[in-house]
């Protein structure tokens, strides 16, 4: 049996660096005038960044750095740029150039530093930014992050002693000393956090945050009645101030206690003083909640349908209710309000490829194909947009409309060889198809050069060779190699078991296809089918017509079955 590959998407993290980022050019640069020619294309490569032209800004900036490697500016501008295209790898690479030729420039190291943290390399993070400090000592948020970045390491001595420099020079914030307590709760040091908590407490008994922060830390230590003790008395101190609410509703949802929130998740989405940001971290939250969506489906709902209404038009948000008829196993709902969705957004993009992945996973061809067909399209460097596209077209039989489709695709995979291999393997379908056997053998042949190890590739292969009768010897050993890591999916089980039954090894196809039932889960019509030829190639017609009548039942297209049962009727 073979596998349909469908892609789900390709992700791209866009990304920028500091808005603090954009400097002059430095001492350095300014008193370099011998090469009249850098000067000029420098100055168009700013200029052609700041109209917009970005494409020829950077062709720009690389053109400097061939005339004069030695100077910070371009290196820096791409690095940005590079970001902001989520080129990751090499916007460290271009910042870190441009802070090793320029270390006294402040503005280069923070940047460095941000984007080795975007990206999740705090150590070389921490070198940068130790580097801004030695250009600028006065830069106290330096230290803030410099600070953060060693709790989060778990470096808390490094951390606090940070933590208690920035307090000495009375610029220590609420929010360092909230990143200096989680710190301590990250390393699992419970006592000396509740400990710090007290003490801020003491200077702010009022705060709301330290108090229900000092919950959650008993929360933590097991000590319960304490932690609801605490929150207790936040709400009922003040059961109308929306920031309570906030604070009680997260406790609730921290803890999973989801009885009564529907009173304050309605406040909070429907407050003027809970930021936008906020009100979709706690939709995202909950929604990423499986337990809580599925117990409380319509309170979520009519939440999401409240931040809609204050939030017109607002696509994140709009985003947020399909996805959560999705979790909730409300298949057609999502569709139709993505449906409503694609027709009141203009691109809708990403509306549109959510939809065309429903379409695929709901076996809607007919909409698929024709949402497909504009959005392919209208949105051309889609890769996405041509695989479903020549998905659609090739269950509906447009096999040209799915052969062009696919041979854009392959140009938009590009060097990627994993695309390469997925694209290349439903071409080999759609040649087998169109009963071109060679042209789908040749196909898979240039798949496995790229992954000779992929099991769906080499599962296909082998059925196809089954399927067409040829070269069995070697359709058997690539189906074996798939059984030796993939022996318990009944998908390539039933290759497996499809290749010796063509190799009129029965016995040994029934003991595969036997464990493949046995095991139970669903009973695909083709698995069926399969079973009942096995069947009937070793005499046992009644179980034979059982299979195969099954499989009529679950996929009514197979009639060729019905001469089959005939045949086996009559025997």
């Amino acid at each position: 049996m073979r596998v349909f590959i469908i892609l789900s998407g390709v992700l791209l993290i866009a990304a920028g660096c500091s808005r603090r980022s954009v400097t002059p050019l430095t001492g350095r640069d300014e008193g370099s005038r011998a090469d009249n020619r850098y000067d000029y294309i420098l100055s168009e490569a700013l200029r052609q960044k700041y109209v917009g032209d970005l494409n020829e800004a950077a062709t720009l900036f690389e053109k400097c750095i061939e005339i004069d490697s030695s100077r910070a500016v371009p290196w820096f501008e791409l690095a940005q740029m590079y970001s902001a295209a989520g080129m990751g790898s090499k916007s460290v690479q271009y910042a870190s150039r441009a802070a090793r030729l320029d270390p006294g420039n402040y503005w280069y190291q923070l940047a460095s530093g941000s984007l080795f943290t975007q990206y999740e390399m705090k150590d070389s993070a921490i070198i940068y930014f130790r580097r801004a400090l030695k250009a600028d000592s006065q830069a106290v948020e330096v230290n803030g992050i410099l600070a953060g970045l060693y709790a989060e390491k778990g470096e808390t001595t490094k951390a606090d002693s940070l933590f208690r420099l920035i307090d000495r020079d009375g610029a220590l914030t609420p929010d360092m000393s909230l990143m200096m307590i989680y710190g301590l709760i990250n390393q699992n040091k419970l006592n000396e956090a509740a400990a710090r908590t007290e003490a801020l407490l003491g200077r702010s008994p009022e705060e709301t945050r330290y108090r229900a922060l000092l919950a959650d830390i008993y929360y933590e230590e097991g000590k319960k009645e304490k932690s609801d003790s605490i929150y207790r008395q936040i709400i009922e101190g003040n059961p109308e101030d929306i920031e309570t609410q906030l604070i009680y509703l997260m406790s609730l949802v921290n803890r999973k206690e989801y009885s009564g929130i529907s009173v304050f998740l309605d406040n909070v989405f429907k407050s003027d003083i809970v930021e936008r940001e906020r009100k979709i971290a706690i939709a995202q939250r909950l929604a990423g909640d499986s337990v809580f969506v599925m117990d409380n489906t319509a309170i979520l709902l009519d939440g999401l349908m409240v931040l809609e209404g204050r939030y017109p038009g607002d696509e994140e948000i709009m985003s947020l209710r399909p996805g959560v008829y999705e979790a909730a196993g409300m298949k057609d709902e999502a569709v139709k309000r993505l449906e409503e969705i694609v027709r009141e957004i203009k691109p809708g993009f990403w509306f549109r490829e959510r939809l065309l992945i429903l379409y695929a996973d709901l076996k809607d061809y007919r909409k698929m194909y024709d949402l497909a067909s504009v959005y392919s399209r209208e949105n051309n460097r889609s890769l996405l947009g041509k695989i479903y596209y020549a998905i659609s077209a090739m269950e509906l039989g447009e096999y040209e409309v799915a052969d062009a489709e696919l041979k854009k695709a392959l140009i938009l995979a590009g060097n990627n060889d994993e695309i390469r291999v997925q694209v290349l393997s439903m071409t080999g379908d759609l040649k087998y198809r169109t009963k071109d056997l060679d042209g789908a053998y040749a196909v898979y042949e240039e798949a496995l050069s790229l992954s000779p190890d992929d099991p769906l590739i080499l599962n296909n292969y082998a059925y196809f060779l089954a399927e067409g009768n040829r070269d069995l010897k070697k359709a058997l050993k690539m189906a074996e190699k798939v059984m030796e890591t993939e022996g318990t999916n009944p998908t390539y089980m039933d290759t497996y078991a499809w290749v010796l039954y063509k190799m009129k090894k029965y016995r040994e196809a029934h003991r595969v296809m036997n464990a493949v039932f046995e095991a139970g889960g669903e009973r695909d019509p083709e698995l069926l089918e399969h079973m009942g030829y096995i069947k009937k190639a070793l005499g046992d017609c009644d179980d034979a017509i059982v299979y195969w009548k099954e499989s009529l039942e679950k996929d009514s297209s197979k009639k060729y079955l019905e001469e089959e049962i005939l045949k086996c009727t009559a025997r």
